[in-house]
């Protein structure tokens, strides 16, 4: 899988006190405001996962997703993970289990594009 099309980042699914923390990549060849992107949808073994309580962790900030669009000035770039929280989500440590990540980006240098970018893999709950 090339750089631009992995969502689910290298670090994986963790278990953590405040929750799930799934790690995701910027699907895209430059770096992008984080107002650009969409977190379209999660599932963790085929269940829909409900994010309004979701949270957006990156360099040291952290926002509710549900703000992500008003993050303008704040730049994704490409190298990093940017961790989605999930707080009150429980997985025991060890556990596999399949998570289907889709994430939407619209490059604001090509008006009317999005392009989703969806990704499955089987993990284990750090």
């Amino acid at each position: 899988m090339l750089p631009v099309e992995r969502v689910i980042g290298e670090e994986g699914l963790s278990a953590t006190p405040a929750g799930l923390r799934l790690a995701m990549r910027l699907p895209w060849y430059r770096s992008l405001p984080f107002s650009t992107v969409e977190v379209a949808a999660l599932a963790i073994d085929g269940e829909p996962v409900d994010l309004s309580e979701a949270q957006v962790e990156y360099d040291g900030a952290s926002w509710p997703l549900a703000e992500l669009g008003e993050q303008t000035n704040r730049f994704w770039f490409v190298r990093d993970s940017a961790f989605l929280v999930l707080p009150g989500r429980c997985l025991a440590p060890g556990s596999e289990h399949k998570v289907a990540l889709t994430i939407n980006v619209n490059p604001p240098y090509i008006p009317g594009m999005k392009r989703a970018n969806p990704q499955t893999e089987l993990l284990s709950v750090n």
